[in-house]
C-alpha cells in the first residue's frame, strides 16, 4: 500500500535526508491567493493506493446497507422474553475458537 504526499512537513523529511546522505531538493510550495481564487490548488498531491480506495468503496458499501435480519431480532427478543430461548454452550464455544483463530 503506497501513499505519495508532496509538499507536507517538507523540512522535516529533508532534514531527515539530509541526515542520511541522501541529496535534498527544495521545491517551493505555492500558496493559495484567497483574493484571486480559493479554490486554486497549492502545489500539493496526495495519492491514494488501490488498497485505500478499494478499503474506501467497501466502508462505504457497508454503511449504506443494512445487514440486520430485523425479523431474526424480533424473533430471539420473544423467545428470550417468554423464556423458551437456550444457549447451547458447546456451539458457543466452537464459534469463539473458531472466530480466535481469524486473528
Amino acid at each position: 500500500m503506497a501513499m505519495d504526499i508532496n509538499g507536507l512537513n517538507s523540512s522535516q523529511a529533508n532534514s531527515s535526508k539530509a541526515r542520511n546522505g541522501q541529496k535534498v531538493v527544495s521545491s517551493p510550495v505555492s500558496q493559495p491567493d484567497e483574493s484571486n481564487n480559493p479554490a486554486k490548488p497549492s502545489g500539493e498531491t496526495v495519492r491514494i493506493s488501490a488498497e485505500g480506495q478499494t478499503l474506501n468503496r467497501i466502508s462505504k458499501d457497508i454503511d449504506s446497507e443494512t445487514p440486520v435480519n430485523q425479523s431474526r431480532v424480533e424473533a430471539l427478543r420473544a423467545a428470550i422474553a417468554d423464556g423458551s430461548y437456550k444457549v447451547d454452550a458447546q456451539a458457543t464455544a466452537a464459534k469463539m475458537l473458531e472466530s480466535d483463530s481469524l486473528f
